[in-house]
């Protein structure tokens, strides 16, 4: 049985021009209760998020989100009647934090493993983060990178290039698995 009980998912607040990126997060969430592994998330309701959220939920997961009091996005959100936090999901737990970094903490803190789905700039920081701790030595927790349609192709051939150049060492990236589908993501995790 798998040492991971719980996982970071970093994802997108907008659901993409392809009908996959939904599917994928909607479809990972599920596989990930199915198979008893909680899930932590940056807590919005609605992109990706929402998507991954929902299909944990309706298949009966636990599901925590994390979001920063007071988030500039938030009012945003409400404005154009955007859901925020457990309003419209009926999530296992919302933590609020002061600030991003504070949300990227709690997140780590509260998981075995991160998996990263296509998003933004958002999703990269965060992504970064949990990889750059790993790089320094100061985390240990395998990262899953879910490669939806090459989405990540490029940013795999950077790392790439940052080997060859130097900048990294071919260790740097042993913690990081990449898969296609959410399938593969789980039964790595579960292997």
């Amino acid at each position: 049985m798998s040492a991971i009980k719980t996982v970071a998912v970093y994802l997108g607040s907008r659901p993409g021009n392809d009908p996959k990126f939904v599917q994928n997060a909607r479809g990972l969430g599920r596989l990930l209760a199915e198979n008893h592994i909680d899930i932590v998330y940056g807590g919005a309701s609605v992109g990706t998020m929402k998507a991954l959220a929902d299909g944990a939920l309706d298949a009966g997961g636990k599901v925590v989100g994390v979001f920063p009091t007071g988030f500039k996005g938030k009012k945003d959100n409400a404005a154009a009647g955007i859901e925020v936090g457990p309003k419209g999901l009926a999530l296992s737990q919302l933590i609020e934090v002061r600030d991003l970094p504070e949300r990227i903490a709690t997140m780590e803190r509260l998981s075995d493993a991160m998996i990263f789905l296509p998003g933004s700039f958002g999703t990269m920081v965060e992504a970064f983060n949990w990889m750059e701790k790993w790089q320094l030595g100061w985390g240990q927790k395998p990262a899953f990178i879910l490669n939806t349609d090459g989405y990540y192709d490029g940013l795999l051939a950077q790392f790439k290039t940052m080997i060859a150049a130097g900048f990294m060492d071919g260790n740097d990236m042993q913690f990081l698995t990449v898969c296609p589908t959410p399938e593969a993501i789980v039964k790595s995790i579960l292997s």
